[in-house]
């Protein structure tokens, strides 16, 4: 098998498996939620699959419209690019609703501020999401699990999960449930 069939066979599998875990539509933020995957020595945004239209919620329950498809996503693509820049392992994440009580309880997180972000690289469209990951790197030394995004004015705060596969950060995901429910 072709890696960008494996990537989408492993996108859908995970991606699958979260929308049919009852409760995780209670991570989906206002922007909804995707789950990427890239390549290995992916370098674009067309190396990275992701959820057309993202995941949604109807009726109580995650749900998406069509299978994964590369170059889906710019937002999560370039959380997985960047991080994929400092650790070619970091492939996989997913972006998730901000809940305190979640932050709360993680480990290996980030914290990103959007206030320590300098103007001109604010001013720069599509740049927050690599400055937020060059960051942590820069901090950590390493990419961590999470990196928990606090927003801005008219900016959504989410909490990202990363990892070296998509069902790795989904099984992630459905366990932050327990802190929720």
């Amino acid at each position: 098998m072709e890696e960008r069939d494996e990537v989408l066979l492993k996108l859908k599998e995970a991606v699958d498996l979260f929308v049919n875990t009852p409760g995780t539509h209670l991570l989906i933020p206002e922007i909804r939620t995707n789950i990427g995957y890239a390549i290995k020595g992916a370098k674009n945004v067309n190396d990275v699959a992701a959820i057309p239209g993202r995941i949604s919620v109807a009726f109580n329950r995650a749900i998406y419209c069509m299978p994964p498809a590369f170059g889906a996503s710019d937002h999560v693509a370039r959380v997985i690019l960047t991080a994929m820049s400092h650790d070619e392992n970091m492939r996989s994440a997913i972006n998730l609703k901000f809940y305190e009580e979640i932050v709360k309880k993680l480990s290996d997180v980030f914290i990103f501020n959007r206030k320590e972000e300098p103007e001109e690289s604010k001013e720069k469209e599509r740049h927050t999401m690599n400055f937020m990951v060059d960051l942590a790197y820069s901090r950590l030394g390493r990419i961590p699990r999470y990196i928990v995004d606090l927003g801005d004015y008219g900016k959504e705060p989410s909490i990202f999960i990363l990892g070296k596969e998509p069902i790795e950060v989904v099984k992630e995901a459905i366990n932050l449930l327990q802190f929720i429910q």
